[in-house]
């Protein structure tokens, strides 16, 4: 792929789709005895793979791009939440805290 092509939406779901199924597929056949139970399935399962893996393979720099882009954007959604979290918990609440003697509250300064 080119350095300064960005890939579309298309070509993004194109490998992403690819993949999953690729996984899918894999995960079926390697998971046990599915030639015994049904051959149609399990012949249907090794299609679906090798079709899957030729459609991903060239793609796999979109896939790559792909996944961090999602990874990045999580990433991002978590840290805003968590610092929404504690802007929301600093606001609302005091420590207390138990000395020896009475009991007192004091207020937490930043």
């Amino acid at each position: 792929m080119n350095p300064s092509h960005t890939p579309s939406p298309r070509e993004r779901l194109t490998a992403t789709t690819g993949a999953i199924i690729a996984l899918a597929a894999g995960t079926y056949i390697a998971c046990g005895d599915g030639f015994t139970w049904d051959p149609t399935a399990y012949t249907i399962a090794w299609l679906l793979l090798i079709c899957a893996l030729a459609a991903t393979i060239p793609q796999a720099d979109t896939l790559i791009d792909t996944t961090t882009r999602m990874i990045r954007s999580m990433v991002r959604i978590l840290r805003r939440a968590r610092h929404a979290h504690r802007a929301l918990a600093g606001h609302r609440h005091t420590t207390g805290r138990m000395t020896r003697g009475v009991a007192t509250t004091t207020v937490r300064t930043k």
